[in-house]
């Protein structure tokens, strides 16, 4: 028997884990939508976006910390500048060339990201500030709770996601980029700077992956290696939402994160309704990618392709 307190706590706990992702999600699907770069790095930005804010908000590697606010704000700053870097020195070289190859350099980037990590804090655990623990949490009906860090990913996540979707249908940068990502010579033929383009799009992308970063660290009172681990759940749930839409990136990762949650508590462990073994609410959602694949192979919201031979 279910009982309906448990569930909707589970629920609301599952909403709270997929706004996490949508952050990182979002970031990704932006980049797909105007570049059709697969930025398989995407979970290690993230967990750079994480434990910069131990850089900058702790003495674990600098002299003095700076206060925990400002580390954040720090954190972000450097995100756009790390996105213009990477436009400007690597992807930029990268324009026309097979879609493989940009692929296999977001490999090896999240291979130098996740070694500069752990170069610097090996692969430990470094515990958030004080002022970042987020230690309460938001009453809601049927006796149920949302932790901090999750009630504020989901208003975060709607701001972001709504925020977008002016920008691409209400702005001229915006149509810019649309232009740009519907038919690139077309744009090129017509002034657009498919260069700047790209540039910004990689801005933002990293900026709100590193937001997402640290608030899934917020989540657990500090940064960890395992955040990078959320990249391939991350993909499913863009795959599922489709991967040029940024409204189906973010319902695809509340999808995957109530799969996730409600299937380790119910189909694993003690409390299991019918016991798969342990992990088995991680698995959930690739199996549910899976299944999504074979139905709808451009998921929900994607655009779909018709290429004639």
């Amino acid at each position: 028997m279910v009982d309906l307190t448990t569930f909707f706590d589970i629920f609301v706990s599952g909403v709270g884990l997929g706004a996490l992702y949508a952050l990182v999600a979002m970031g990704f699907s932006l980049i797909y939508k105007v570049t059709g770069v697969l930025n398989f790095a995407q979970g290690q930005i993230a967990m750079v976006g994480a434990y910069s804010v131990v850089i900058f908000g702790t003495s674990a590697v600098l002299a003095t910390a700076i206060p925990a606010y400002a580390a954040v704000a720090i954190t972000i700053i450097v995100g756009v500048i790390l996105g213009l870097l990477l436009e400007r020195v690597i992807f930029r070289q990268f324009i026309g060339e097979p879609v493989l190859s940009v692929i296999i350099v977001t490999l090896a980037l999240g291979g130098i990201f996740e070694g500069f990590i752990a170069f610097l804090f090996g692969r430990n655990f470094k515990a958030y500030p004080a002022e970042l623990a987020f230690n309460w949490s938001v009453g809601l009906p049927f006796g149920a709770s949302i932790q901090g860090a999750y009630a504020v990913a989901v208003v975060i996540a709607l701001i972001i996601v709504a925020a977008l979707m002016l920008f691409f249908r209400s702005t001229v940068i915006g149509s810019i980029l649309r232009a740009s990502a519907s038919d690139e010579q077309a744009a090129m033929v017509l002034g657009v700077s498919i260069e700047r383009t790209i540039a910004l799009a990689w801005t933002i992308s990293i900026a709100i992956t590193a937001i997402g970063g640290i608030l899934l660290a917020m989540s657990s009172g500090g940064a960890a290696f395992s955040i990078e681990n959320t990249g391939i759940i991350i993909f499913a749930a863009v795959v599922f939402g489709g991967l040029d839409s940024i409204p189906g990136a973010f319902i695809g990762s509340i999808v995957v994160g109530l799969l996730q949650e409600l299937g380790s508590f119910y189909l694993e462990g003690g409390a299991a309704i019918i016991d798969f073994g342990p992990g088995f609410g991680e698995i959930l959602p690739l199996i549910f990618l899976l299944v999504v694949i074979v139905v709808k192979p451009y998921g929900l919201f994607g655009t779909e392709r018709i290429e004639r031979l």
